[in-house]
C-alpha cells in the first residue's frame, strides 16, 4: 500500500452546544480518515455516528472485519446505511488505495446481463455482444466489490459468484478461459437468505460463504441515542453547506422522542433536509417536516398517563377548569403542566393553535392561553 495512504480510527471529538448556541449536541462516535490514491481523491471519509451498545458494537466488528480478507455479509432494514458501513470496511482495510466498486443487484434481472457486468463476455457471447466486455470483478481486481442486495442475483449469477469466491478466478460470459482475480466481496441485503434458501431462491453454499464475516445493522429504533445525534449532525452539514445556523426546536425534538423511524437514518436525513428548506426562521418546528413523516407512524398522545389531558380531549372539558385554575391554586405544578403541554403538542403535530383547539380554548382566547404558558415558563423549549 502507498506510504501516504493511512486508515486511521479515531474518537470524533464530542461537543455539547449550549441553548444559546442553538440547543443541539452533535457526538460523532467513530470517524475514519483516509489518504489514498486518484481513485480515491486527496481525503476519503466516512462518518458513523452515535454511542448507543448497539452501534458500538457494530463499530467495533467493523474494525475488527476490515483487517482481513474474507467476505462480509451485511444484514439490516432498508436505510440503516449498509453501503456507508461497507465503505468504511474498505477504508480500513489494507486495499484502502485500490477501487471500492458499487452493484446495485436489483438493476440486473437477467442471468445474461448480469453475469456480463460482474464478469465481463466475449464479442458474440449473445445479441448485442459486439465487441469483448470486462466486468465490474476485473475492475476491482485488488480492491472490493460491493455487492448490495444481493439476495437478487438471479440463480445464473449465484453459480458465478460461488466459483469466484471458490476458486478466486471468473470466467467471461462465451469463454473457454478463466483468469485469476483478487477481489474482496462485501455483500448486503435486506431480505432473510435463509428463507430464500428453503424456497430455493438462494443457494446455500453461496449464502455461508457470503457470510464468512456476519455484520447486522441495528435499526434506528433500536438506538434510541443516536437519532438526536444524527440530527445534530445532519443539520449542521446543511449550516455548513449554506453557511446558516438553523436548528431543529425542542419542540420539534419532543415531537419525534416516540417516531419509531421506519425509514431508519435514510428517512431521518430526509426529514432534516426538508425540515431545514422549508423552515425560513432560525428554528425547524413540526409544521416544517411533519407532512414528510409516515402518518401510520405517527406518535399519538399517551394519554393513559394524563387524566387531566384525557378529560379535556376525550371529554370535552376546558383547558381553564381543568389545568390552568388547579394551576393557580396550586394544586398542579409546573412539571405537570408542562408534561400536558408536551402530550398536546404531540397530538396536534407541533401546532400550539391546534393543540388548542384540541383543549377546548375559544379562538378569541388562544392569546390569553398563549400569555399564560409564556408567563409561567410552562411552554416545554423554554
Amino acid at each position: 500500500m502507498d506510504s501516504d495512504s493511512t486508515a486511521n480510527v479515531v474518537p470524533f471529538p464530542s461537543t455539547k452546544v449550549s441553548r444559546e448556541t442553538d440547543k443541539t449536541m452533535t457526538d460523532v462516535a467513530l470517524q475514519v480518515r483516509a489518504k489514498s490514491l486518484e481513485k480515491w481523491g486527496p481525503k476519503q471519509t466516512v462518518d458513523l455516528v452515535g454511542v448507543s451498545s448497539k452501534m458500538r458494537d457494530t463499530l467495533d466488528k467493523v474494525q475488527k472485519f476490515a483487517k482481513f480478507n474474507q467476505t462480509i455479509l451485511i444484514t439490516g432494514e432498508s436505510g440503516v446505511g449498509k453501503e456507508l458501513f461497507a465503505k468504511a470496511c474498505h477504508l480500513m482495510s489494507s486495499r484502502i488505495s485500490e477501487p471500492f466498486v458499487v452493484v446495485n443487484c436489483p438493476q440486473y434481472s437477467e442471468g445474461n446481463v448480469t453475469v456480463s457486468e460482474l464478469f465481463g463476455h466475449v464479442k458474440g457471447s449473445f445479441t448485442g455482444a459486439i465487441s469483448d466486455h470486462k466486468g465490474l470483478f476485473d475492475a476491482a481486481d485488488r480492491g472490493a466489490v460491493f455487492l448490495d442486495e444481493v439476495g437478487d442475483l438471479p440463480s445464473t449469477a449465484q453459480t458465478m459468484l460461488l466459483r469466484a469466491l471458490a476458486e478466486k478466478e471468473v470466467k467471461p460470459l462465451g469463454s473457454t478461459k478463466t483468469y485469476s482475480v483478487d477481489v474482496r466481496v462485501i455483500a448486503a441485503t435486506n431480505r432473510p437468505l435463509r428463507d430464500m434458501i428453503t424456497t430455493g431462491h438462494f443457494r446455500q453454499d453461496l449464502y455461508f460463504r457470503l457470510r464468512y464475516f456476519p455484520l447486522d445493522i441495528p435499526a434506528l429504533r433500536e438506538r434510541d441515542e443516536d437519532w438526536k445525534l444524527l440530527i445534530s449532525y445532519f443539520v449542521d452539514k446543511l449550516n455548513q453547506e449554506y453557511n446558516l445556523k438553523k436548528a431543529f426546536s425542542p419542540t420539534s425534538i419532543k415531537f419525534l422522542e416516540r417516531y419509531p423511524w421506519p425509514g431508519n437514518v435514510r428517512e431521518l436525513r430526509s426529514i432534516v433536509t426538508i425540515g431545514f428548506s422549508m423552515a425560513e426562521s432560525k428554528y425547524i418546528e413540526p409544521d416544517h417536516f411533519v407532512s414528510e413523516l409516515r402518518q401510520a407512524n405517527l406518535p399519538g398522545p399517551d394519554t393513559g398517563k394524563n387524566e387531566l389531558f384525557e378529560n379535556m380531549v376525550e371529554q370535552g372539558r376546558s383547558f381553564w377548569d381543568v389545568v390552568h385554575e388547579p394551576f393557580l391554586d396550586r394544586d398542579l405544578n409546573r412539571a405537570q403542566v408542562r408534561e400536558i403541554i408536551s402530550q398536546g403538542l404531540l397530538a396536534a403535530r407541533g401546532s400550539y393553535r391546534r393543540m388548542s383547539v384540541l383543549f377546548n380554548i375559544r379562538p378569541d382566547h388562544y392569546q390569553k392561553f398563549m400569555d399564560f404558558l409564556r408567563h409561567h415558563r410552562l411552554k416545554p423549549d423554554e
